[in-house]
């Protein structure tokens, strides 16, 4: 009966990870339009990182104050570390890699502030769907940089051989090389997307079930320990949440700096 009672509050703490509707709407064929906590949860992390960068750019002084300087520190980090390499003609997409960077950072972190049950506490990155939407966006826009730059027979041509290759090799050696490098591009949303998704659940797993056992037992053999482990996994949590906004927004440079010199 024990183990029974232990497993229902894992498994009540678990329901954190659990995406539940808010508002219900009708749906409009295979449609759902209905507002769920993940949706809550994004519109609340898109409100956070909207209002910081509205209120510094309102507050702006020779002087930094605090959100001034952080604000600063952020643009500086993307400007040098994430696109520093891109070159002139990616510098316009700049504001996207930095929006896509603090939008995962701040949407991981709001995940690990502790909310009671009542607001349907959820984590966006913690959804396939979400991670693969924003992978979406940067496919779709390293797609059309590469039939920009180069036009679609231009941008194709960049997936073969390089130009000097012997022609009696060079044609079956095409097609493998087309095929592999349209796969490429297929599962690069893909990984980004399984990356992000994977590395949030799990640390959110682990937690939860820590907070389960917390919520179910009341020993301090069983407490102390679990309460340490939470702290200490929080803490890497928070580092984790960082490295993975860094990963993501790092990679979508890469894959569209590929597109924009594709064939350099």
């Amino acid at each position: 009966m024990a183990a029974e009672e232990a497993t229902s509050k894992v498994v009540e703490a678990l329901h954190d990870l659990n995406v539940q509707t808010v508002v219900s709407i009708p749906k409009l064929g295979p449609f759902d339009f209905s507002i769920t906590n993940a949706v809550i949860y994004l519109w609340i992390s898109a409100a956070v990182v909207f209002l910081f960068f509205f209120i510094v750019a309102k507050r702006l002084r020779k002087e930094p104050e605090a959100m001034q300087t952080f604000a600063e520190i952020l643009i500086g980090f993307a400007r040098g570390h994430l696109t520093g390499q891109i070159g002139e003609k990616g510098r316009k997409y700049y504001y996207l890699i930095l929006t896509i960077f603090v939008f995962i950072l701040v949407t991981n972190l709001v995940g690990l502030i502790p909310k009671p049950f009542a607001l349907k506490p959820y984590t966006p990155t913690a959804n396939i769907n979400v991670t693969f939407g924003m992978a979406i966006v940067v496919f779709l826009m390293t797609q059309f940089q590469g039939v920009k730059n180069h036009g679609v027979r231009g941008y194709m041509r960049s997936w073969l051989l390089p130009p000097g290759v012997p022609k009696a090799i060079g044609a079956p050696l095409n097609g493998i090389f087309f095929t592999v490098h349209v796969v490429g591009e297929m599962f690069r949303p893909l990984s980004l997307s399984v990356r992000l998704f994977g590395n949030t659940i799990a640390g959110h797993l682990v937690i939860l079930v820590m907070l389960g056992l917390i919520l179910e037992f009341s020993s301090a053999v069983v407490i102390i320990p679990a309460a340490l482990f939470i702290i200490i996994m929080t803490a890497f949590e928070i580092f984790v949440a960082f490295i993975q906004a860094y990963i993501f927004s790092l990679l979508s440079v890469i894959y569209i700096e590929g597109a924009i010199y594709a064939g350099h």
